[in-house]
């Protein structure tokens, strides 16, 4: 399975690579947001794959909704994260893939393919960067924590304009870089200190969050439940800093 998901995640990559710079065609999606023939091509691949190998299993992906044939097994798939990176022709973007088995996410992938890095982790089995194992920073003061966040203001623009407000002062730094796949990647190696979303959908989450969790991180929803792969507001940290920030974002 993991090969499998290797495979696809790399082949995906390759066709985002071969699109990039010379886009086909953009569309606007929902009025507020685009879609490529290069998002349209990815999806097309991992679907077509894992309907070969696997097909009884669930699919949920960004740009066909949910494929659902009542299986215990279920695809999450962004095809390409950070469209609107990718369009302008910024470096951070990316494949996610996951697997989830009765309700758990056990398998998920991160492809950056501009930056020639391969994400991967399986449930219990720890998180890899191109076949090394890699582990959440050690940061432990909130004063000096990087943070990483979404600030797309076509979506809910004063709920995060109030989540930065609570922010604000107490931590080194914010950054927003577009693309939530490259968020949990940084998180997962230690780059950044935490990833907070104010509102983010199953494809988005579902691969990074098992990943940032293999790399000793912790990923809970704003209340501090457990997560699970759907919509929602949720926090990934290097778990060191993660009840404090918790405190600032309820």
């Amino acid at each position: 399975m993991k090969s499998f998901l290797t495979k696809i995640s790399l082949q995906s990559g390759k066709i985002l690579m071969s699109n990039y710079g010379k886009i086909k065609f953009i569309r606007v999606k929902d009025k507020l947001s685009y879609v490529t023939n290069a998002d349209l091509e990815s999806e097309k691949c991992i679907i077509s794959a894992i309907r070969k190998k696997f097909p009884s299993h669930d699919i949920v992906s960004e740009e066909s909704g949910s494929l659902g044939k009542n299986s215990d097994y279920r695809w999450f798939i962004d095809p390409l994260d950070g469209t609107h990176n990718y369009i302008n022709k910024i470096p951070l973007f990316g494949v996610s893939i996951a697997l989830e088995h009765n309700g758990k996410v056990i398998l998920g992938a991160i492809s950056l393919p501009c930056l020639d890095e391969l994400y991967i982790a399986e449930k219990g089995k720890g998180a890899f960067l191109n076949g090394k194992r890699i582990r959440v920073s050690g940061k432990k003061e909130l004063k000096k924590s990087f943070i990483l966040t979404d600030l797309v203001l076509r979506y809910n623009p004063e709920t995060k304009l109030k989540m930065l407000n609570r922010l604000k002062g107490l931590v080194y730094d914010i950054r927003v870089l577009g693309s939530s796949v490259y968020a949990f990647a940084a998180v997962a190696k230690g780059s950044a200190d935490a990833y907070v979303t104010a509102l983010t959908n199953s494809w988005d989450m579902a691969a990074g969050a098992l990943i940032v969790e293999e790399a000793n991180g912790k990923v809970t929803d704003f209340n501090g439940k457990e997560w699970k792969a759907e919509k929602g507001r949720f926090l990934s940290s290097n778990k060191k800093i993660h009840d404090k920030l918790l405190k600032l974002l309820r």
